[in-house]
């Protein structure tokens, strides 16, 4: 492995302060939800505020490698809260919502996923010049290098596509059925997120915080637009309110 001090460092602050602007977002929305939970309750909106919050923590992880330079924790801090968990936590409040008499269920599958995620991110080593390499071009070091094909890597499929399908299904579904284009903007928003990636594995790093951020200002706009209380008769509103 290569050190760090062989490569320039180069350092991006525009997509760095993007990445923060995302966070603020992220964190806000993370509120909201944490609010509703306290007034209302519903596990959906407790697994979404903590996913949402996880987003937050992603995006400044994001933002100061951007700006300052990447780190093994602050990387892994970044893969754990903005790769692995915030997408299945998201999928866990969708099983609420779905399916809410299973709820000691889901919260099992949410911890069994959390506890896989640390374990992987934990146990597996960072490759100090996947890190370094990123830092001289400005970019986010690819999953897959940094973590050389280890269990922290391998487990990136199974929870975050798994959890996207999960999501982008019954949120569509949900939309249709209660005919609130809100929340088809949620799921426009989780599959902009989720297109980040690709921007990773195309060499546009820069965008990725870009991205990221529409993202979820897409989710929040339309979590809010399913939030405002419906004109259709209250037996149509009972079931929209799942939203």
């Amino acid at each position: 492995m290569g050190g760090r001090g062989q490569y320039p460092r180069r350092t991006m602050i525009l997509p760095a302060t993007v990445a923060f602007v995302g966070a603020v977002v992220a964190g806000a929305f993370a509120a909201q939800l944490a609010a509703q939970f306290r007034a209302r309750r519903r596990p959906h909106a407790l697994a979404w505020a903590l996913s949402l919050a996880l987003y937050a923590v992603g995006m400044v992880a994001l933002a100061a490698g951007f700006a300052l330079a990447w780190t093994p924790a602050g990387f892994g801090v970044y893969w754990l809260a903005g790769a692995l968990l915030n997408v299945p936590l998201l999928a866990v409040g969708q099983l609420h919502l779905l399916w809410p008499d299973k709820t000691p269920i889901w919260w099992t599958l949410a911890g069994l996923a959390t506890i896989w995620a640390l374990v992987a991110v934990v146990t597996t080593p960072v490759d100090a010049s996947a890190l370094a390499a990123a830092d001289a071009t400005g970019g986010i070091p690819l999953g897959g290098e940094a973590y050389g094909g280890g269990l922290a890597w391998t487990v990136l499929r199974p929870l975050t596509f798994g959890g996207a399908v999960v999501v982008l299904a019954g949120t569509i579904w949900s939309g249709v059925r209660t005919r609130r284009p809100g929340i088809l903007l949620i799921s426009l928003g989780v599959a902009f997120a989720a297109s980040s990636s690709a921007f990773v594995r195309a060499g546009y790093d820069e965008l990725v915080a870009v991205v990221l951020t529409l993202g979820v200002a897409i989710m929040y706009a339309g979590f809010r637009s399913a939030s405002k209380p419906s004109r259709r008769p209250s037996s149509d509103r009972t079931q929209a309110s799942s939203a």
